[in-house]
């Protein structure tokens, strides 16, 4: 599969865009959460930016096509959070778009929290224009692993649960987490390839980082 990264402003570029050309948008936004590559000063900036880059998303996605939409949350306050989806599911209802199911990921390690419990998971929003004709394959991604362990099982394996135990890549050692301070491991990726996208098809990431999505559609 041929991949292709383009460096340019997200919605510009997407505005350059055919209308309904994507199969599968996999991406993770950023989440205003101070990192380098931030300038929002306000959350009222971020939303306005949330909004313009999703609506053009949602303008290039076919309409069978699928949004998965990896998010944590955004501080509004020394010690007041705001989830993220949250903000995406109005979004997502503005310009088109409704959720089929909400996945958790789950991982260990990273930072640990004084005033508020140690966060530990992330939601992946599953997203589509028409929830009854969009792209699952189930047998891609089953878990062969616990098809032995019961005849009654489904000898393909293991429909995976709404919960997605990955690691997250600097559990790796400093050398895996790259040039890049946010996380979206291969493994979830790979996953979301699979299950929601078809050979040939055109897979788009616009928060490419350091091209997780790219390489992982390209192997």
């Amino acid at each position: 599969m041929k991949c292709e990264a383009v460096k340019a402003d997200c919605i510009s570029h997407m505005k350059s865009m055919d209308v309904e050309s994507v199969d599968l948008i996999c991406t993770s936004p950023p989440y205003r959460a101070n990192k380098s590559y931030e300038s929002w000063a306000s959350f009222d900036d971020y939303e306005d930016f949330a909004d313009q880059w999703f609506e053009q998303a949602a303008r290039v996605l076919k309409p069978t096509g699928t949004m998965m939409l990896n998010v944590g949350y955004t501080k509004v306050g020394r010690n007041e959070t705001l989830p993220l989806t949250y903000l995406y599911h109005r979004l997502a209802y503005k310009h088109g778009l409704k959720l089929v199911q909400e996945i958790v990921w789950r991982y260990y390690g990273g930072m640990a929290y004084k005033l508020r419990y140690t966060h530990r998971t992330e939601r992946i929003m599953w997203l589509t224009k028409d929830p009854d004709n969009c792209t699952f394959n189930l047998d891609d991604v089953r878990l062969t692993e616990w098809a032995r362990y019961d005849p009654r099982n489904n000898p393909l394996g293991k429909n995976p649960t709404d919960v997605w135990q990955i690691p997250r890549v600097a559990n790796g050692g400093k050398d895996h987490y790259l040039t890049h301070p946010a996380q979206f491991p291969p493994l979830m990726v790979e996953r979301i390839i699979k299950a929601h996208s078809n050979e040939g098809d055109l897979v788009f990431d616009p928060f490419l980082g350091t091209g997780t999505t790219c390489v992982v559609a390209k192997d």
